[in-house]
């Protein structure tokens, strides 16, 4: 169960980061345009897809195989880059991302001109984009490097 968990939610990385994309693109390319119902509807993909990520992420950092639950004892888990990466980096940083991602799909239901939605749902997308690509134990970091499919 927890190798297929890891799975999806390395598979739900990469529909994160191409719905950000997407909706960042959007965004600010339809700045002078109304609000449409497919923004909002981009919008809400890229938040379930990011909040599901979250509840898999939040099983993965107790009980996974990087999990609180498997650190040795004695570890000083701030002093070494691995742990520190997977138990607080990791989780702090994408906890953000959500975060921002929640209040810019959040952007689309106050009454604020359509321009001023785009630009703050776009710049708020853009943001957590960075988060997340901050926070992604890509394969070129050194000491916590993780293939970009793992298992695949």
């Amino acid at each position: 169960m927890e190798t297929g968990l890891l799975h999806l939610h390395n598979l739900l990385r990469w529909v994160i980061i191409i719905l950000l994309l997407v909706n960042i693109f959007r965004h600010f390319s339809a700045a002078n345009k109304p609000y449409t119902a497919g923004d909002k509807k981009l919008g809400l993909f890229l938040m379930i897809a990011a909040h599901t990520t979250l509840l898999i992420g939040l099983y993965q950092v107790i009980f996974g195989r990087f999990g609180w639950v498997h650190v040795p004892e004695g570890t000083p888990i701030m002093k070494d880059k691995f742990w520190r990466f997977f138990l607080i980096e990791h989780p702090v940083g994408m906890l953000i991302a959500i975060v921002l991602i929640t209040i810019g799909k959040g952007v689309a239901k106050k009454s604020i001109p359509d321009a001023a939605k785009h630009k703050k749902a776009a710049i708020l997308f853009t943001i957590a984009f960075i988060f997340i690509l901050a926070s992604v134990p890509w394969p070129f970091r050194e000491g916590i490097a993780r293939p970009l499919f793992p298992g695949m």
